[in-house]
């Protein structure tokens, strides 16, 4: 698995504690996790009542960059054939893992970040696989990676998840929904493609314009875009699997102002997959 340009795959990560199950009917149940780039572990025991439910994610151990993904295994699949496929790519730079699970949902940890909230709506009687990954350095293979699987029940939790600030939808190769995302607040990101995709928000200088910035994405040349950005760019979606797939992000934007979305999965770039949006 690697994070944005190589084909990424699956699950979350890591090392924790449990979670809150909320006692009031229609409020989501929260369920800890933390993550290091050895290990995984869920805080709950037995199965997990399916429904809306609140990831925290922790990091630990580290301040190295790590990615997090939770993902359902296609059928046939065990997590030994995953964790064989995941070998594999590492050696040969391939993408076959890409193929054996659905990413639902997915983050990443940067800088000082030590804790991400992500909204999932699990399914009922599945096995969901986590894998943590720390950040690779070049195209190396990242040196480790953590695993494990949680299962989830038949009765539901009776949750209704909150309504999102704004969303992003990925249809095919192209960017929709919202205009404006909430500078801080939640975005619901959706894949309706038939792959998966990601979605990095780009700052743009004042006066940049939509057909400047989308030309120089797909030239593919980093001294172009740079020459058109205001700042770091941030994640606003690590690797979404498509098929209708929905996760509610929270985001933390540094500025407000015109933004950039980009996916750079298989070079979605230099087809055309971009959108401005104004974060305010």
């Amino acid at each position: 698995m690697r994070k944005v340009s190589v084909a990424i795959v699956c699950a979350l990560a890591a090392v924790a504690a449990v979670a809150a199950i909320a006692t009031a009917q229609g409020t989501v149940p929260s369920l800890a996790v933390t993550a290091s780039p050895t290990a995984v572990s869920v805080g709950a025991t037995g199965a997990i009542a399916p429904g809306p439910t609140q990831l925290q994610i922790s990091r630990a151990q580290s301040r190295a960059g790590l990615s997090m993904f939770i993902g359902l295994l296609v059928p046939g699949v065990s997590l030994q054939d995953l964790q064989a496929a995941l070998r594999r790519d590492d050696r040969t730079r391939g993408s076959q893992a890409l193929g054996m699970v659905s990413i639902q949902s997915s983050v990443s940890f940067s800088g000082t970040q030590t804790r991400r909230t992500v909204g999932l709506t699990l399914k009922p009687g599945l096995t969901y696989v986590m894998v943590s990954e720390p950040e690779s350095q070049g195209d190396s293979p990242p040196a480790s990676r953590g695993f494990a699987t949680f299962t989830t029940g038949t009765q539901g939790n009776g949750a209704t998840a909150p309504r999102p600030d704004a969303t992003v939808r990925m249809v095919d190769l192209r960017f929709r929904g919202s205009r404006t995302l909430p500078r801080r607040g939640v975005v619901r990101v959706q894949n309706f493609g038939g792959g998966p995709h990601i979605a990095i928000a780009f700052p743009l200088r004042a006066g940049v314009t939509s057909s400047q910035f989308g030309r120089a994405i797909r030239s593919n040349s980093q001294s172009r875009v740079g020459r058109l950005l205001a700042g770091a760019p941030v994640e606003l979606q690590n690797v979404l699997s498509g098929g209708g797939t929905s996760n509610d992000q929270t985001v933390s934007f540094a500025r407000s102002g015109r933004y950039g979305l980009v996916c750079f999965v298989n070079e979605h770039n230099r087809l055309g997959m971009y959108r401005v949006v104004r974060v305010r």
